[in-house]
């Protein structure tokens, strides 16, 4: 199992398993389709700031 954390404004906004898998899915499925990134992905660290 995968450890997916999503946090808003420094705080832990709560992930059902529905919830991380796709956004776990969702971030693989970028970076796949994207050049340059290793084929063996073992963490992905994103940050937005606004």
């Amino acid at each position: 199992m995968s450890d997916v954390n999503l946090k808003v404004n420094d705080e832990k906004v709560p992930l059902n398993d529905f919830m991380e898998e796709m956004l776990k899915n969702l971030m693989l499925g970028y970076l796949k389709s994207a050049k340059g990134i290793p084929e063996d992905i073992k963490s992905i660290n994103v940050e937005i700031e606004f």
